[in-house]
C-alpha cells in the first residue's frame, strides 16, 4: 500500500513558520522607559567649583564737630570703636574725613558743604550746631546724604525733629539729654543752704536754650534764685564767670553747652579765686578742676549712634523708620582737689557713688 505524503508536507510548513517567527523575535527592538540618559560621572580628580567672593564694600564717612572738647572727642571715639566692632575699620574698609569748626558755628556750614562735594556716604555730627548745619546743607538735595547725629541735647527744640519717630527721612541719631533734676538734687546734697545759682550758657546754641528754660523752671520750683550770664564764644567765658561771682552766687552751674565747655578753665579759675564750687553736666570739666559733674554717659551716646551706623551700613535699617534713641545712662563724677580749692567738702554720700577723677 502507497504512503500518503500529506503529513510530511504539513510538518515542513510548520517548521518554516517556526523559523520565521524566531527570526522576527530576534530582530524586534526591546522597549525602554522614556527617561533621560544619565550624565557620565565626573572624573574623581576634577577640581571643586570655586565661588567668587563678594566684593567688600568700602565707605567714606564725614565726621563734623563744633570744637575740640574732650567730651565730644570721647563720644566720637566711642562711635568709631563701635563701628570697628561691627566690622568697619578705619584704614581698611572705612575712610573718615574729619571736620572741626574750632568753636565757630558758621564754619560748620562750610564743613557740611565740603562733605557733600566730596560725596561721602554718611555724615556723622557731634553737637547740636553740627547736626543743624548738616541738615541745612542736605535738605534741598534730590538724594540727601544720610546723617546720624550724636551729642544732641534736644533735637526737638533744635528743629531737627518733632518726635522720636518724626524726623527727616535721611537723618536720625542719639539724644543726650542731661539729668537736670538729679543735678539739682546733687547741688543741694553738696550744700543744703544754696540759694543763688550762677548759670552760664550760649543763646546761639539751641540745645542750651532748651536746657536753660528747663533750669529756670526747676530753680523756680525749688525756690532758688538763678543768676544768668551769656556768652557767644569761649573767650568770653571767664569774664562771664567773673560777673556772676560779683553777684554773690553760691555755686557755678552750666549744662551741656559746647561754648562754655570750651572755656571751662576760665570758670575753674574764677571759682578757685572766689571759693565758689562748680557743678555741671559737662563731664570733662571735672578733670579740668570742677568739683562735681552729673552727666549723661558720653560713651553710651557714641555707642548708640555707632550701632545705628553699623546697621545702616549693613543695609539692615532705613534711617527714615529708625527712632531717635535717648541715652538712659548717667554718672556722677567728682574732683576732691577741685572741691577743696573751691571751698567745699563733698558729702560722703556723693563720694560713695561717684567716679573719682581727682588727679
Amino acid at each position: 500500500m502507497k504512503k500518503n505524503p500529506f503529513p510530511l508536507f504539513l510538518i515542513i510548513v510548520a517548521l518554516l513558520l517556526l523559523a520565521a517567527c524566531g527570526s522576527s523575535a530576534a530582530t524586534e527592538p526591546t522597549a525602554v522607559p522614556n527617561t533621560p540618559t544619565a550624565a557620565p560621572a565626573a572624573p574623581t580628580d576634577a577640581p571643586e567649583p570655586v565661588e567668587e567672593p563678594a566684593e567688600a564694600k568700602e565707605f567714606t564717612i564725614g565726621m563734623m564737630v563744633i570744637a575740640s572738647i574732650p567730651a565730644l572727642e570721647t563720644v566720637q571715639k566711642s562711635f568709631i570703636d563701635t563701628l570697628a566692632a561691627g566690622g568697619y575699620v578705619e584704614g581698611e574698609n572705612l575712610t573718615i574725613i574729619r571736620g572741626n569748626a574750632e568753636g565757630d558755628i558758621a564754619t560748620l556750614n562750610t564743613i557740611a558743604q565740603q562733605f557733600i562735594d566730596q560725596g561721602v556716604d554718611l555724615i556723622v555730627t557731634t553737637s547740636t550746631p553740627a547736626a543743624q548745619a548738616a541738615l541745612n546743607a542736605t535738605k534741598d538735595m534730590a538724594n540727601p546724604i544720610p546723617i546720624i547725629f550724636t551729642t544732641v541735647t534736644d533735637p526737638y527744640a533744635a528743629g531737627i525733629a518733632t518726635a522720636p519717630d518724626e524726623h527727616p527721612a535721611w537723618m536720625t541719631g542719639s539724644q543726650m539729654y542731661p539729668p537736670l533734676e538729679a543735678t539739682f538734687d546733687t547741688m543741694l546734697e553738696m550744700n543744703p543752704d544754696i540759694s543763688v545759682i550762677g548759670h552760664l550758657y550760649n543763646p546761639a546754641e539751641a540745645n542750651s536754650v532748651a536746657q536753660t528754660e528747663a533750669v529756670k523752671r526747676i530753680a523756680a520750683e525749688r525756690g532758688l534764685t538763678l543768676e544768668i550770664a551769656t556768652v557767644s564764644n569761649s573767650s568770653e567765658v571767664k569774664t562771664a564767670a567773673e560777673s556772676l561771682a560779683a553777684r554773690g552766687i553760691d555755686i557755678f552751674y552750666f549744662t551741656q553747652d559746647s561754648t562754655v565747655a570750651s572755656g571751662a578753665e576760665g570758670v575753674v579759675q574764677v571759682a578757685n579765686d572766689n571759693g565758689i564750687p562748680i557743678i555741671t553736666n559737662d563731664i570733662p570739666t571735672v578733670a579740668k578742676g570742677g568739683a562735681v559733674a552729673v552727666g549723661t554717659s558720653l560713651r553710651e551716646d557714641g555707642r548708640l549712634a555707632g550701632e545705628i551706623a553699623v546697621a545702616f551700613l549693613n543695609g539692615a535699617i532705613d534711617l527714615a523708620s529708625t527712632d531717635i534713641e535717648r541715652v538712659g545712662v548717667f554718672d556722677y563724677f567728682i574732683n576732691r582737689a577741685g572741691a577743696a580749692a573751691q571751698g567745699i567738702e563733698l558729702p560722703q554720700s556723693l563720694i560713695d557713688r561717684a567716679i573719682d577723677q581727682t588727679p
